[in-house]
């Protein structure tokens, strides 16, 4: 067996457990008390919510892990990744700067959610999200525009 071909047994590998898993959930039953009614839960709500999380972070730790690969093997590449990281920081603080933590007043809601430290994350998450929206719009027409000159 090739070296090269373990990746690809892995990832099937994975693809299988991610379909039983999706199969259990949609034909596996629900929780005792919750089936027939709109909210039923499937029984393995939990156990698929645990898997796709592993597959998030072993996701991250191979992106993460082959970026400071490449990074120690291009040095050159080290300049530009400390680039975007700078421009990166910039946009979050622009995000952060525009966030307002005021306070909302919700009818009927009284979680521990409407505090102004929480208010400020998500309305900095959202600026950063939709600044890089605009910029991900703007680079496709330049793209497009561009290749029409060449």
């Amino acid at each position: 067996m090739a070296i090269s071909k373990i990746p690809q047994y892995i990832l099937w590998a994975l693809m299988a457990i991610s379909l039983v898993l999706v199969s259990m959930f949609f034909f596996g039953g629900f929780v005792e008390g919750t089936e027939g009614t709109s909210t039923a839960e499937p029984l393995v709500t939990v156990t698929i919510l645990r898997w796709a999380y592993l597959l998030l972070f072993i996701t991250l730790a191979v992106v993460v892990g082959f970026q400071m690969l490449f990074m120690f093997t291009h040095p050159k590449g080290l300049k530009r990744t400390g680039i975007i990281l700078g421009i990166t920081a910039v946009l979050i603080f622009i995000s952060y700067q525009l966030a307002d933590d005021t306070v909302l007043n919700l009818i009927q809601y009284s979680g521990p959610d409407n505090v102004p430290g929480t208010l400020k994350l998500i309305g900095t998450s959202l600026i950063f999200t939709y600044i890089l929206g605009v910029l991900a719009i703007v680079a496709i027409l330049y793209s497009a525009i561009a290749n029409l000159f060449k």
